[in-house]
This record gives structure tokens, sequence and C-alpha cells, in this order.
């Protein structure tokens, strides 16, 4: 093998690592990637890929093959780096960067510090809880209780950042703390809605609505391996944050029977409700470490989504209003994304995608059910599975709707050998 195609191996190898690092919310465009770039010096790459692995095979113009692997845990704690690496595949198709420019680039994204500091994680879930607090329950009590249980967790979440056992047991240590907090100061088993209600928007950063819907979407089209293991780990994980809550609640002698459900009637305006979206998307901006100038993309994004759900409810029902809206949120930033200055898909489509996500429905069927309110439990989790696919089909058609672009809006193509 000759030093060049070491080289192309090498490359494409770290790419696919990063890739697949960043590659949480599905990893639906790491094969993609990875093709191309490998195209534009040459050779013909593929990528087989599981949930936390990816196997490599790269064929060269003289007949060679090489075959690696990577194992990498899939994060979502550095949106600044997945929208930078567009720009660096883009720069690389197009032709714009040798194969040593390239590699420069991306071990300067991967040693870039990040845009904030990470103490300022505390303020992002604190704001991330705030903002979402209103449509959960539009309550001025649920808005403050979310501010000092998010603050709790914002904590958790910035040293989980800083140290990787707390970070494997944050499923488990985050709903405990949060609960006990809840619990034990804010008495938040008489809040309005129950108190699963006022811990869900400080919660809310654990919750695995983003992984039900990303498994969900990789399931339906054909990504069986990795959809699968998401899958079992987004159910794991709304089972830890619901036996945490149940342990707090038995810790503070509340009792697991305290976990119900009641009915409520929102006190805010709804211009506060609509305000509320603000705050959320610049705690999401800090809490996932987005660019700054990322911010009004997300945020128009979250409007539309929203706006979208409202809409489409208002003339059908919940779940169609949902499907509707997942195919607007996708399909706008399938749309988006053909400019070559937008970020990526996925950092347009986060704050939207939370904001429609179903997880918190799910959590709280399963705490409900050992608060004893079966009937209640059931009709959560149904509609937490009708909603997540109604969600992950609405994302996919929006997808598919925008996967042709208009070919004054295609970026160049670098011209390669053909690779037999």
């Amino acid at each position: 093998m000759s030093r060049r195609a070491a080289e192309i191996d090498a490359f494409l190898r770290r790419l696919t690592r990063f890739f697949l690092r960043n590659s949480a919310e599905g990893a639906f465009d790491v094969r993609y990637v990875v093709r191309r770039v490998g195209a534009s010096f040459g050779v013909h790459a593929d990528v087989l890929l599981l949930a936390e692995a990816a196997a490599i095979t790269v064929a060269h113009p003289d007949g060679s093959e090489t075959v690696m692997t990577v194992r990498e845990r899939p994060e979502l704690a550095r949106l600044d780096l997945v929208s930078r690496s567009k720009f660096l595949v883009n720069s690389i198709t197009a032709g714009r960067m040798s194969l040593a420019e390239a590699d420069r680039s991306l071990t300067e994204l991967e040693g870039s510090r990040p845009p904030f500091p990470d103490w300022l994680k505390i303020a992002g879930v604190m704001l991330f809880a705030v903002g979402f607090a209103p449509s959960v329950q539009a309550t001025w009590r649920e808005v403050g209780s979310s501010a000092v249980l998010g603050l709790v967790m914002g904590v958790l979440v910035m040293l989980a950042g800083r140290f990787r056992s707390i970070d494997i047991v944050l499923p488990i240590v985050g709903p405990i703390a949060v609960g006990l907090v809840a619990f034990g100061l804010l008495d938040v088993q008489t809040a309005p809605g129950g108190p699963v209600l006022a811990m869900i928007p400080a919660l809310f950063v654990l919750i695995p609505g983003d992984y039900l819907c990303a498994a969900t979407a990789e399931l339906a089209v054909g990504q069986i391996t990795p959809g699968a293991v998401r899958l079992a780990q987004a159910i794991f994980t709304l089972v830890e944050l619901a036996v945490g809550l149940v342990i707090a609640a038995e810790i503070t002698q509340v009792g697991a029977a305290s976990l119900t459900e009641r009915p409520v009637h929102g006190g805010l305006p709804f211009w506060i409700v609509a305000l509320s979206w603000i705050p959320f998307t610049i705690g999401l901006v800090l809490t996932f470490t987005a660019r700054p100038r990322d911010f009004l993309w997300m945020l128009l994004l979250v409007y539309l989504a929203w706006g979208a759900q409202l809409a489409a409810t208002a003339v059908t029902d919940q779940i169609a209003g949902i499907f509707i809206a997942g195919v607007v949120l996708s399909a706008a930033a399938g749309v988006l994304e053909w400019s070559q200055r937008t970020p990526p898909r996925i950092v347009l489509i986060l704050g939207g995608f939370f904001a429609l996500t179903v997880g918190a429905v799910a959590l709280r069927g399963l705490t409900v059910l050992e608060g004893g309110q079966a009937g209640e439990a059931l009709s959560d989790l149904v509609a937490a599975v009708m909603q997540a696919t109604a969600l992950t089909l609405g994302l996919v058609t929006g997808t598919v709707l925008t996967l042709v672009r208009p070919a004054r809006l295609r970026p160049p193509t670098a011209r390669a050998p053909t690779v037999p």
C-alpha cells in the first residue's frame, strides 16, 4: 500500500470516528459523508454502522482494499463541532482542500475549545427548564419550581461533563437529586398538576424523547441495528428516570403513591407561553454548546414547529398535528440546509424537535403507574408510542421531500478517479 493510500485510510477512519461520536440523534449521515469524502480523494468508501461502532471499507484505485473499525460512544455535547464539520466536508468535496489540509482542519476542529465555559451549562439547563415549563403547565408555580430544579440539574450536567463517572450514573442520580429537592423543599406533591409535571422541565435535558424518535426513524429507513440499540437505550433511560423519582419520593417519606396526575388550568397569558421559547432556545444553545451565530436559526425552527403544531391541532387532532408539525419542521430544515452558510440539519432541527418531543409523556406514564393510576398510565404510554411514531414519520416525510435540491443550489463536487 502506498503512503497516500495509508494517509487516506487514516483520515477516513478519524472522520468516521468524529461523526460517530456526534451521532446521538441518529447516524443517518455518517455513511453518506464518509462516502462523499472518500470519492473526493479518489477512493470508494463504505461504512457499516452499529450504534456505538462502525466498520469502514476503503477500495483504492490500485485494487487494494482496507477494512477498519472504530468504536465511539455517541453523544450530543458539542453542536458547534457539528456545525463546523458541515463546512469542512463541503470544502473537501468541492475540491478546495488537499488531504493534508483536510487532516489539519480535522485536527484543529477536534482540538478546538467550546464557545462557552462549561459553568454556563448551569444557566443553560435552568433556562432550558424555565422556557419549557409554560408548555407543561402554564402556571407561575411551574415556572418558579423549574428555575430551582433546573439549577440543581444544571450543576449535575456540568459535573457530568467533567467527570465520566457522574455522566454514567446521571440518568439515575439526576432524578433522585431533583426529586429530593422537589419533595423536600418545594412540596411539589401539592402542585396543581401533580409532582411529576412539576419536575419534568428540569429533567427534560435527560428525557430521551429525541432518542426514541431517532431510533424509530432509523428503524423506519432500514438501519435496523443502530435503531434497535438506540430504542433499547431510550427505553432503559426512561425506566432509570422513573425509578429515580420513585426513590426520591420514598426517601422523603412522601411515598410513590404521591406520583399522580391531576387536572390543571393554566393561569399564564398566551404571550408569556409564546415568549418562553426564547429562553428555552438560549438554554439549548448553552447546554449543548451550539455556536452563538446559530441561535436565530434554531429559534426560527422552534417557532415554526410550535406554530405548525398549534395550527394543525386546531383543525385536526393531536396525533395528526404532531405529524404535520414534523413534516413542516423537517422540510424547512432540509431547504435551509441547502445553503452553504446555514448550519447542518441536526442543529437546525434540534430545538423544534425538543419542542415536539414525546419523552415527557412516556416518563409521566411510567411514574403515575407506580402512583397507582393504571388507567392514566396506560393512556400516557399509548399516547407516547403514537406521538413518537407520528413525529418520526413526519420527520422522515419532510426529509424525503427535500432530498433532491435544485441544481443551482448543489455544491460543486470535486472530480476523482473512478474506482472499480
